[in-house]
């Protein structure tokens, strides 16, 4: 029996990767009239890549185990999992037209006219930006998730340095100077940005990639 994913990591991972198998697979794409909840993350060159909710929300999912057993699968229980760094988008704001609009290009582009009525799209939720709470506008500026990129993981804009590896090699107490030296293409601002990243991400906050 396949279980929930159990963090972030394993959810982009899968958006990332309905987008390879919807277009190998000609069954899969016949499903998506039948979305009602879908899942976007925006990478760094623009696009919103969409996937959804029974896809994403199991771990290491793929078209024949969704193919094979999405109708005995719960969304109530992805739901719940998702919705801990995920946020439904009103379709009456700019952000939710943008979303709607990029949606029905990605239907289309697979042979349906749009999405289901009623459906919904969620995104990655913010993390405030306000330095009294701890967190710099710029860290949106440096930290980029693109599911090409580093498998989807939050990594240094321009780099394929993941905020995981800044984290951990402070955890083992290297020093911002030595990281510098041994990463001469990051710089201070990179480093702060990581750990502000990684404070907020523990507090179950992610950044909006935008």
């Amino acid at each position: 029996m396949a279980s929930v994913v159990a963090n972030l990591d394993e959810a982009v991972d899968n958006i990332g990767r309905y987008q390879v198998e919807v277009r190998k697979q000609p069954e899969l794409a016949k499903l998506m009239k039948q979305v009602h909840a879908w899942y976007a993350i925006k990478s760094s060159d623009g696009t919103w890549h969409f996937a959804p909710s029974k896809f994403i929300g199991y771990a290491g999912n793929n078209a024949r185990a969704y193919l094979v057993e999405a109708p005995n699968r719960d969304a109530r229980s992805t739901e719940a999992v998702l919705r801990n760094w995920f946020v439904v988008v009103p379709s009456d704001t700019r952000r939710g037209a943008e979303l709607n609009d990029a949606l029905r290009s990605f239907l289309k582009s697979h042979g349906h006219a749009g999405p289901r009525k009623g459906a919904r799209i969620c995104v990655l939720k913010e993390v405030p930006t306000s330095d009294e709470e701890g967190m710099a506008i710029e860290v949106r500026d440096r930290i980029r998730i693109d599911t090409g990129i580093c498998g989807g993981r939050p990594h240094i804009r321009g780099t394929r340095v993941r905020v995981s590896d800044i984290l951990e090699l402070i955890a083992h107490g290297v020093s911002e100077s030595e990281i510098l030296a041994d990463y001469p293409y990051l710089c201070e601002e990179d480093i702060r940005a990581a750990l502000a990243f990684g404070a907020a991400a523990a507090n179950h906050r992610v950044i909006l990639i935008s």
